[in-house]
């Protein structure tokens, strides 16, 4: 018993190495900083709205972003063995299903009406769940509190506890690669601040914080399904 746990905790450190190449992380920032300096400097009057709106560049590649994240999970669940091929699960549906709702499910797309009973209770007449009167107040709360466990209290305490570590190792929970972190706390900056001083229109900078977000997250899937992290652990099975 003692072989294998100092084997899992030596398989859990490698896999905290860093896997992802952080120059396409940086890549994405600046593409983001540099859309909202442009929306800065011009008062929201350069011609950016295809960008921006409702169904427009960000929020495309954030619904991208999102099932991509969805199809690396789900591969990892035919791949994975147990304990960790069922949280790849979990994660491909909540990816496929947080993907679906940033575009509200091609409604504007396919041009689908809102029925009538969601219209009514939808804070935005829309095709999807998180808007609903209700949910819409405390999703975002949900979100950041989602976020904070497997983004930062997870990863940090594997980091600095061992037995946390073990624990981790035991359940085959996915852990969210550190050297990512900086884009998360990025993504939330640009829906903090904006509240913070009280600026009129918090659309912009949601849209992009939200898009930043939802790239962080095509790391976590890549590391938790496509590599080996589990691979000594696999034979013990």
């Amino acid at each position: 018993m003692t072989t294998l746990n100092e084997t899992q905790a030596k398989v859990r450190q490698q896999g905290e190495q860093p896997r992802y190449d952080i120059w396409l992380n940086c890549f994405i920032t600046l593409l983001a900083t540099n859309l909202l300096s442009i929306y800065i400097a011009t008062n929201g009057t350069s011609d950016l709205g295809f960008v921006f709106q409702e169904d427009g560049v960000l929020e495309s590649l954030s619904a991208v972003f999102y099932f991509s994240a969805a199809g690396i999970f789900a591969f990892g669940f035919k791949n994975k063995f147990a304990p960790l091929r069922f949280w790849c699960l979990f994660f491909a549906v909540l990816m496929f299903m947080v993907g679906g709702e940033e575009i509200s499910w091609g409604q504007r797309i396919f041009g689908i009406a809102t029925p009538a009973s969601l219209d009514s209770v939808n804070v935005q007449n829309e095709f999807n769940i998180h808007n609903i009167d209700g949910i819409h107040q405390h999703v975002r709360m949900a979100g950041v509190a989602f976020v904070g466990i497997f983004c930062f209290l997870i990863p940090v305490s594997n980091r600095f506890s061992q037995q946390m570590r073990q624990f981790y190792t035991q359940w085959g929970v996915p852990l969210f690669p550190l050297n990512t972190a900086w884009l998360v706390v990025l993504s939330t900056l640009f829906m903090v601040i904006p509240r913070a001083i009280n600026l009129p229109d918090l659309f912009v900078p949601d849209e992009i914080g939200e898009f930043l977000l939802s790239f962080a997250w095509i790391p976590f899937a890549l590391n938790n399904s496509l590599e080996s992290r589990f691979g000594k652990l696999e034979h013990y099975h």
